[in-house]
């Protein structure tokens, strides 16, 4: 006799007997979730296999149903989501805003690695903010997959490429030192902060002079949440006595008014275009490692002061002055001949 098939159910032959099983359309580790069933034949088939099929069908079109905004504001308020440090989270939700005006209606079962292209590609003057696109798009999803709210099979960051962000360049000397001497006091006052803490400027725009007490800044850093203690370097601390106190942060508008990051990357570019370089603010953070490092300070030294792992400290490391470790290095030779 022909077996009659039924729709999801799987016919499996062991030695002289048959089994079946319902494939309920999920998958764990790329292969379909199978679920025992009775004999076609038995009374208890009817009721298992009407609700397996039935949540396999609400399931379905629940999936097939749920837009992208609303698979973000999902993940946004789940636990995982939360127990991302608060700066992360910052980050996270200013995407999931870009993921959301971009394809915030289509249903989140159906967006493809292009949608994920296509959204990289109109971002491509910024490539750091398009592979942070990429990022929390690759997240969402991840966590989306293991709630059920998208099939197993779908994740629309597979195999799409980081877009290249290139070298944030240590500053020339020439140019470092113009800025250290600048008549513009925002200019000055900015790359005294940057250079001589080795931060990142969002942490350095968001400094209060009451975070500074006997020479020394007290702070945590943004994005790692890692407390800082650095004891300030004396040019800064003396371009700090010669700056008014207009507000609670030191870093503020001519009004007085904290100021923000974007402010101050503007006006540290413009000062690189001058020598007719395009260099970024954080190009100073290097400067800073690769002074530490060429004072001879450690690499555990080194990280002390710009809260970098050893690995980061390290590859920094790669750009000192190799004229000037050379000379170092003979000096040393010559002094142990003796």
């Amino acid at each position: 006799m022909r077996h009659k098939t039924i729709a999801y159910v799987k016919r499996v032959k062991a030695g002289k007997k048959f089994y079946y099983y319902f494939d309920t359309g999920a998958e764990k580790d790329g292969k379909p979730v199978l679920k025992r069933l009775p004999d076609p034949s038995s009374r208890e088939f009817g009721g298992v296999y009407g609700a397996l099929l039935g949540h396999r069908t609400r399931r379905g079109s629940v999936t097939d149903l749920m837009s992208v905004r609303k698979l973000a504001g999902l993940y946004e308020k789940s636990p995982p989501f939360r127990k991302n440090a608060a700066s992360t989270q910052k980050t996270y939700s200013t995407y999931l805003r870009v993921i959301e005006h971009e394809i915030g209606n289509a249903p989140a079962a159906r967006v493809k690695a292009t949608d994920t292209i296509a959204m990289m590609d109109k971002m491509a003057e910024t490539p750091g903010a398009a592979n942070l696109v990429m990022a929390v798009m690759g997240a969402m999803y991840k966590w989306g997959r293991k709630r059920s709210h998208v099939p197993q099979t779908v994740d629309p960051t597979r195999d799409v490429e980081k877009l290249e962000m290139g070298e944030h360049k240590p500053w020339p000397k020439p140019v470092l030192s113009a800025a250290l001497a600048s008549d513009d006091a925002r200019v000055r006052l900015a790359t005294h902060l940057l250079y001589y803490t080795a931060q990142r400027i969002g942490d350095v725009c968001k400094l209060r002079w009451s975070d500074i007490e006997d020479g020394t800044l007290y702070m945590s850093q943004q994005k790692t949440d890692k407390p800082m203690e650095i004891p300030l370097h004396q040019d800064l601390l003396a371009e700090l006595a010669r700056t008014p106190k207009r507000a609670l942060t030191i870093l503020t508008t001519v009004d007085g008014f904290p100021i923000g990051p974007q402010r101050i990357r503007i006006a540290l570019k413009a000062h690189c275009a001058a020598f007719e370089l395009d260099l970024v603010p954080h190009g100073l953070r290097k400067n800073a490692v690769i002074a530490l490092l060429e004072a001879g300070c450690s690499i555990a030294e080194t990280a002390s002061i710009s809260g970098q792992s050893f690995q980061m400290v390290e590859y920094y490391a790669k750009l000192r002055d190799q004229g000037k470790l050379a000379s170092a290095a003979v000096l040393k030779w010559n002094a142990n001949r003796k």
